[in-house]
This record gives C-alpha cells, structure tokens and sequence, in this order.
C-alpha cells in the first residue's frame, strides 16, 4: 500500500497556484487599461465642455456686440432731411362747425294758471305778430277780479275806521280824558289799516291784469313748432305751452381760437355747407372777449332764409368764414409735424433740436401754411422723431434752402 509524505503533498499542490497569480495580473493590467479610458473619455470630456462654454461665451459677447452697436446705429440713424420755410401770400380762412338756428324763437305761455279754453293754432301754422294764440277760461279770472276788489273795499273801510278811531283818541288825550299811549296805539293801527289798504288795491289791479291776460299773443312772427292738440287741460302759471320759431333768417352761434380771433371781421362772407347744399352768410357780431373756460371768441353768423328753398332748422353746419385780407405766411411739407402733436415742428438749432408752436392753417394739398412761429431764415426738420425733445443733438442727411 502506497503512502504519501509531506514532500509529496507540497508537491502536488504547486500546479494550482500558479494560475491565480496569472488570473490577478490579468485583473489588474485590466483595471489600468479602464482607469486609462476612463481617465481620455473624462480629459475629452472636459475638453468638450470647455470648447462649448468658450463658444457660449464667444456668442453671448457677440450678442452684446451686436446690441451696442444696433443702439448705437439707431441714436446715429440720420433724419431724413430739413427744408427753409417758402415766403408766400395767402387770405386766411376759417373752418368751424356749428347748427344754424332759427334767428328768434320762444317759448310762450299763460302768467296765471287755469283750464285751458281754446287752442287756436297748431303745429306748423304760420302766424304774425299779434295774433291769439290760446285762451283760458275767464271765469275764474273775473271771480278774482271781484274778490280781490271786495277785499280792497273791505280794506278801505277798515282804514277809515282805523282813523276816525285815531282822530277820537288824539282828541281825548288833550281832554287829558285817555292816556298818550292809548292813543299812539290809535295811530299805529290806522298806519297799518292804511298799508293794508294799499296791498289789497294792488292785488285788485293784479287781478284786473290777470284777467286780461286769459289769452296768449305771438310775440313775433313766425311757424308754431310746439301746441297742444286739444283743450281742457289744466295750465300752470308761467309754464311753456306753445313755442314759436322765426325762419325768416338763421343764426349760427360759432366760436373761433384766439389765435384766429383777429382774422374775423363784422361783415365777412361766410359759406355754409349743409349736406349737399351750401348757402352763404355774414358775420354780424364778433365778441372782443374770449371764454375763459375755453379760450375761444364767440361769434354770430346771419344767414338769410330761402322762401323758395327753405332750409332746415336746427341743422348742423359746417362753415368756412373768410378773413377778407391777404396776409405774409410761411409754406412747410405737412411731415414736419412732430408726431403726437396738432401745432409743433423741429427746428435746428445749432445742431440741436428746438420746438415751436405754429399757427397754421392746412392747405389742400397737405402743406402747412404758418402765419406765425417760424422765420423764413428757419431750418425745419422733416419727418422729426416723436421722442425728440428740447435740445437734443440733431443728426441730419441734408441742408435744403427750401422749396
């Protein structure tokens, strides 16, 4: 039987360490190859992010380039040009708006009150000064008329007691029969007797007036635009019944500025146009006074009446009145305005921007036709930007002497 030493044990053990150690070589040349790898990806990686950061900050300095230069190419964008006002002789006109009104009209009514009696007219009769209108019911008027003359009878009566009473105690009283006292209270009462007196004779004359007044007249002549349809009714005192317009002339009330206040003269032609039709007038009144709310003249238009044509009440108009005289004005393009405003343009001041308001009117073909504000020797910006204010630096593509 065959046994085995120590020698032999070792022996045989051998050939199985051998290839552990192979196998952790392995491992490990493997693990330095990784780490290698690993080690280019992460220095690639980095490189990368580096190559895009460089290129996001290459592009956001780009950006700001581009921004400063764009801001800087629009404080820089030149205008598109000046011009020197054009002298010229034009007659100023006015345009204003306004309705053209009856030259009278009126509402008119009874002073007392009372049922109505008769209505004599209607809307859209023709009447003449003068003429009855209406009527009310008398009756109650005469039983006024009496009552207010009893009470003033009554009142007399009342007063000539008062001082045949007065009479009696002045003479006691130098009888030495009454006391002072007693008879100045005597006088008082026959004073005030007296005035009592005096106010019911004045309503008895009220009331003789009032009686007489049971009927209304056209204060004028002219068309009854207002009536009631039937009588019956119960009117009060003073309140409009019926109302009356004279047509045989129109007035427009206008106003024009204060700048245009001086243009306009008593007697200047005035042309009306109302739809399709245009009529002239005169202006009659001019008030050298302006409102102060508004700052505007009043001004009254006589307008004569067409019998054969006749025009519409209370319509409104739009008129042109003329100023009668040629005056000296400056001619501008119409883009000179500054934009957002009615009367102001640029002018070049040293290079710089100044403002001015004009007084202008607008010709048929745009330009702007300026009696005052501008100096012929002025240079005006044209098409100016609305942001421009007093005083900024002015950048201009050309100096024109004008058109």
């Amino acid at each position: 039987m065959d046994s085995y030493g120590p020698t032999d044990v070792a022996s045989s053990s051998l050939p199985e360490r051998a290839p552990s150690s192979a196998r952790a070589a392995a491992a490990t040349r493997g693990s330095r190859v990784a780490l290698f790898i690993a080690t280019i990806l992460a220095v690639a990686l980095a490189g990368l992010i580096g190559v895009r950061v460089k290129q996001a900050l290459a592009k956001k300095a780009a950006l700001v380039d581009q921004r400063v230069a764009a801001q800087a190419s629009a404080q820089a964008k030149p205008l598109l040009g000046t011009i020197s006002p054009a002298p010229i002789r034009y007659r100023p006109t006015i345009d204003v708006t306004g309705t053209l009104r009856p030259w009278r009209d009126a509402d008119v009514g009874f002073e007392l009150g009372g049922r109505l009696q008769k209505v004599l007219v209607s809307i859209g009769d023709e009447v003449h000064e003068g003429q009855t209108l209406a009527i009310l019911d008398g009756s109650s008027a005469a039983a006024q008329v009496l009552q207010a003359e009893a009470s003033a009878r009554a009142a007399e009566a009342q007063a000539a007691l008062a001082d045949d009473n007065a009479k009696r105690s002045d003479a006691l009283v130098q009888s030495k029969s009454i006391p002072e006292q007693q008879a100045e209270q005597s006088r008082h009462q026959a004073d005030l007797a007296r005035a009592q007196l005096e106010a019911a004779r004045a309503a008895a004359k009220m009331a003789q007036t009032g009686a007489g007044n049971h009927a209304i007249v056209a204060p004028f002549a002219g068309l009854i635009t207002k009536a009631p349809t039937a009588a019956g009714g119960v009117v009060q005192p003073g309140a409009p019944l019926l109302h009356l317009e004279d047509l045989s002339r129109f007035r427009l009330s206008i106003t024009v500025g204060e700048d245009d206040a001086s243009l306009v003269k008593v007697g200047a032609p005035v042309k009306i146009e109302m739809r399709e039709r245009t009529v002239t007038g005169k202006v009659v009144t001019v008030v050298p006074s302006l409102d102060q709310a508004t700052r505007r003249a009043p001004v009254e238009v006589e307008v004569d009446n067409d019998a054969a044509n006749p025009l519409l009440g209370w319509s409104f108009v739009r008129a042109t009145i003329d100023s009668g005289q040629d005056v000296d004005a400056l001619k501008i393009p119409g883009n000179a305005r500054l934009p957002g405003s009615q009367d102001e343009v640029v002018v070049n001041a040293g290079g710089h921007a100044h403002i001015v308001h004009v007084v202008h009117s607008i010709d048929p073909d745009g330009s702007w036709i300026v009696r005052s504000g501008l100096a012929p020797t002025d240079v005006v910006v044209l098409e100016p930007d609305s942001e421009t204010k007093d005083g900024d630096a002015l950048t201009l593509a050309n100096a024109s002497a004008g058109k």
